[in-house]
């Protein structure tokens, strides 16, 4: 078990300033079906129950910017929990990831989801009335799907993931959504992004949608990421923890 101190944290952070808590971070072995998969664990420092949310990776995988992103969450004040979707392998360039993508099932992700879920709900220092799921690219879209199959999931946050259209397809959904998408885009475009607010109006569901001058991915820091936008990406971090705190704290 690691614990990363405020300096740490800071030194390593993609998103904007915390509160100076320390967090605790732990891998783990979930069961998904008949596999054994890794995941990561960041816990805030205190007494719990806390909120859970779980984080799904980008198409490059569970790496040091998703690990990030789960330590943020859990400064703020939730058990964070990403599963490791890709089996212990990382992407660093484009065609791996897409190489990655392609080879992983839907239904085995969704499954692994699944576990991520129940290892929250199962956990004593979560309260299991109070879970939450946020995901980019890659894991946008699939933070959607898994909120369209497990009810337990009562918050969705998904960064310029695929979208959903069709109304009736939306409705199985409980989960209050808030989506992230940049009117740059060309991967996800904006008319399709509109089109799914739409039809989740005429669903009667709770969808939110905050629209950016920028790109895919823009969230993401990197020099190697032309795509990042700074100021975007502080915006958008500060929506998703007023999201995340009213929906899953009532704050």
């Amino acid at each position: 078990m690691r614990k990363w101190t405020a300096l740490a944290v800071l030194a390593v952070a993609a998103f904007p300033a915390a509160a100076a808590a320390d967090v605790t971070t732990k891998d783990v072995t979930l069961t998904s079906g008949k596999d054994e998969i890794k995941a990561f664990v960041a816990t805030p420092e205190g007494k719990g129950p806390f909120p859970g949310v779980v984080v799904i990776q980008e198409w490059w995988g569970l790496n040091d910017w998703m690990k990030d992103q789960a330590k943020h969450l859990a400064k703020q004040g939730y058990v964070a929990i990403a599963p490791d979707l890709y089996r212990g392998k990382v992407a660093t360039d484009r065609s791996k990831a897409q190489e990655l993508m392609k080879g992983m099932p839907q239904d085995r992700a969704l499954r692994d989801l699944k576990a991520a879920t129940d290892y929250l709900a199962k956990s004593e220092d979560v309260d299991k009335s109070k879970l939450g799921v946020i995901g980019w690219c890659m894991g946008g879209g699939l933070a959607l799907q898994a909120s369209l199959k497990d009810d337990r999931l009562v918050a969705c946050v998904m960064c310029y993931g695929r979208v959903v259209t069709n109304e009736a397809a939306l409705k199985p959904l409980k989960a209050e959504v808030l989506g992230v998408f940049g009117t740059k885009d060309m991967g996800i475009k904006i008319e399709d992004v509109r089109k799914f607010a739409e039809a989740a109006k005429k669903a009667e569901k709770k969808v939110e949608i905050k629209e950016y001058e920028a790109g895919h991915g823009f969230m993401r820091e990197g020099k190697e990421n032309a795509a990042y936008d700074e100021k975007s990406a502080k915006s958008a971090w500060e929506e998703i923890d007023k999201f995340f705190a009213r929906a899953l704290k009532g704050k």
